[in-house]
């Protein structure tokens, strides 16, 4: 096995201001395949569910996107996140970052 990082980057799909879904969830995931697939970046992409305090402790659930990457993708995962937040219009993101022990059988 070998010694890697994981970064999980979560965002949301639902535009903080409106609430509404301004960005559509495949246009934005097949922005993200190409990104990382031109960069051969390996990567995963998910679909989950989640909820979170936002603005003074309001609580809320919403769609969301998770980005799974292992090992380093040769750039800045929080700029990044920072700009995907900004396409999507929202508040913030989450980026996990975990040592991992990977290997392909």
């Amino acid at each position: 096995m070998d010694s890697s990082i994981e970064y999980q980057i979560f965002i949301g799909v639902h535009d903080y201001q409106s609430n509404d879904t301004t960005v559509m969830e495949q246009e934005f995931i097949d922005m993200v395949t190409e990104f990382f697939t031109r960069k051969k970046i390996d990567f995963t992409l998910l679909r989950a569910r989640g909820g979170y305090s936002y603005e003074k402790g309001k609580y809320i659930t919403e769609n969301a996107l998770c980005i799974n990457i292992i090992g380093d993708p040769g750039f800045d995962i929080i700029k990044f996140a920072r700009s995907l937040s900004m396409y999507m219009n929202q508040e913030c993101s989450l980026i996990i970052k975990n040592p991992v022990n990977a290997v392909f059988v």
